[in-house]
Parts: C-alpha cells; sequence; structure tokens
C-alpha cells in the first residue's frame, strides 16, 4: 500500500505526502477492491461461472435441520431484496469515500470472504432446486402477490448452485460487523444507531434467504462464521497496522 501512495503523491501531489494523498491513495484502491475485484470479477463473473458448472436438479441438499418445515413466505423478499442491497451499498460507499481508511479492511474482507465462497462453489454445489420446483408447481396460488413474483423472477436468474456458505449471510455480516468495529473504535450515538440498524438488518436477511427457499440453514452457519473469522482477522491486522487500533471482539 505504501508503494502505491508513493505513486500516487508523485502523479497527484508532487510527491508530497499529506492527508488528502493518503486518503485518496486509499480511495482508489477501496474502489478496485469492492468493485472490480469483488463485485465485478467474484460476484459477477466467477459467481455466474460456478453457477453454470452444473445441470439442473442436481447438487447436494443440507435439509439436515427441519429446513423443510420453513415456510414458503415471499415478503421477506423486502429483507432479501429492498433492505439487503441498500444497506450493503449505503455502508460499501461510506466506507470508500468517507473513511477510506478504515474502509480497506472492510473491502478486503469482502474479497477474501468471496473468494472463499467462490471456491467452496466450485467443488462443493449446493442448491435448493428441488423446492424451487415445489414452489413453481404450485405458482398460480401466488398469483396477485407482488412479492412471489419478485421471488420467482430471483429464481430465473439464480441457478442455486451458489448457497454454501451463503453470501447474504456473510456480506450482511461483514457489514454489521464493520460498523461495529467502527463504532468500538470512537463510540458515539450515531455510530452506536447505525450499528443497531444494520444489526437488525441483517438480522433479518438471514432469516429472509430460508423463507424465501434460497438456502439451508447450514449455508447462513457457514455464511457467518466465514464473515466473522475474515473480518476478525482482516480488521484486527490492517486497522492495528495503520494505527487504527480497536478492542478484538
Amino acid at each position: 500500500m505504501k508503494k502505491f501512495e508513493k505513486s500516487i503523491e508523485k502523479l497527484f501531489f508532487k510527491g508530497k505526502e499529506t492527508k488528502w494523498s493518503k486518503r485518496f491513495s486509499f480511495m482508489i484502491v477501496d474502489v478496485i477492491l469492492i468493485v472490480v475485484i469483488f463485485y465485478i470479477f467474484l460476484n459477477t463473473i466467477i459467481y455466474d461461472l460456478t453457477g453454470s458448472l452444473y445441470p439442473l436438479g442436481s447438487g447436494f441438499r443440507l435439509n439436515f435441520l427441519g429446513d423443510d418445515y420453513i415456510p414458503f413466505i415471499p415478503q421477506m423478499v423486502i429483507f432479501y431484496v429492498y433492505l439487503f442491497y441498500p444497506m450493503a451499498i449505503i455502508s460499501m460507499t461510506y466506507f470508500a469515500f468517507i473513511e477510506s481508511e478504515k474502509g480497506y479492511a472492510f473491502a478486503w474482507s469482502l474479497v477474501i470472504i468471496n473468494l472463499i465462497a467462490g471456491v467452496i462453489y466450485l467443488f462443493f454445489p449446493v442448491s435448493t432446486y428441488v423446492w424451487r420446483e415445489q414452489i413453481l408447481a404450485n405458482e398460480s396460488q401466488y398469483q396477485g402477490s407482488f412479492f412471489a413474483q419478485v421471488v420467482f423472477s430471483i429464481y430465473n436468474i439464480d441457478t442455486s448452485f451458489n448457497c454454501f456458505p451463503s453470501l447474504h449471510a456473510a456480506v450482511s455480516t461483514i457489514t454489521f460487523y464493520a460498523w461495529y468495529r467502527y463504532y468500538k473504535l470512537k463510540p458515539n450515538w450515531k455510530k452506536l444507531t447505525i450499528s443497531i440498524i444494520t444489526f437488525i438488518i441483517a438480522a433479518g436477511v438471514i432469516l429472509s434467504t430460508l423463507f424465501v427457499k434460497q438456502h439451508y440453514i447450514l449455508d447462513e452457519i457457514a455464511g457467518i462464521l466465514l464473515a466473522y473469522l475474515v473480518g476478525r482477522l482482516v480488521f484486527n491486522r490492517l486497522w492495528k497496522s495503520s494505527n487504527q487500533q480497536t478492542k478484538s471482539v
């Protein structure tokens, strides 16, 4: 990172190290990590690739924890789509452009989480295809339900081989974790409020993946654990190395 900062300083700041040169350097790296590597390469290209390697109807089922008894509740797509994406996008934007140096850890966490998940998807395809077939066979009973139609549109674009670990669970968890660590760094009521809001949304998103029949309980457990372990290691290392001390949690 230091070498990159020096290059930015030579190009835009006449070789001088300033508060703005450092912030600008982190901002550029954060955008590359979040937009190019995390979103475009890992969450779009690799995700779509791993979802196209296996024929429909194949894949492992992890319905060992009573998953079959969880009802289909299409209204939970509110959390799955309409709260998850704004929370993630707003958080990524804030940490990339406002708190760029601290966002460096958040950006790397997103990349590492998605990279690990992509490797697992490649060799361990888990699918909820059977549930989809059962629900779509009774699609007529959901006519007139806007939320059900949104879920069905998701079924049409997602091949359902990218289940274990759940990226919805992992990204929600690491987003909450980033705000929580940010709050612990220098507590105030605004950061606490955002931490609580992201926790509530993250919990709702995790539950929603089960009620829209996109994931198994084990997918959620794996996603939460992956995000927590990666987040703890990355935040402890990068915030410490950048003299941004925070308590380990």
